[in-house]
């Protein structure tokens, strides 16, 4: 689409719709720039929070709380 053809469809929109249309522009500027900085995110490393994270040993042991449900 050609932007003159954009400038003519622009021309021919009420006065009154012109806030929403610019409210869209904003949008797509948006979410190509968001768009565009997800693709230069960092590349994904397997286990680098390996030794961050603790759970404790008896993490599957039934909670006294609920004993009498079981």
């Amino acid at each position: 689409m050609t932007t003159a053809l954009i400038e003519q469809k622009l021309a021919s929109i009420p006065e009154e719709y012109l806030e929403e249309v610019s409210t869209f522009l904003d949008f797509l500027s948006y979410r190509i720039k968001n768009s565009q900085t997800q693709r230069k995110s960092t590349k994904r490393i397997p286990g680098i929070i390996k030794d961050d994270i603790y759970m404790s040993d008896d993490f599957d042991a039934p909670l006294d709380d609920f004993k009498e449900y079981m």
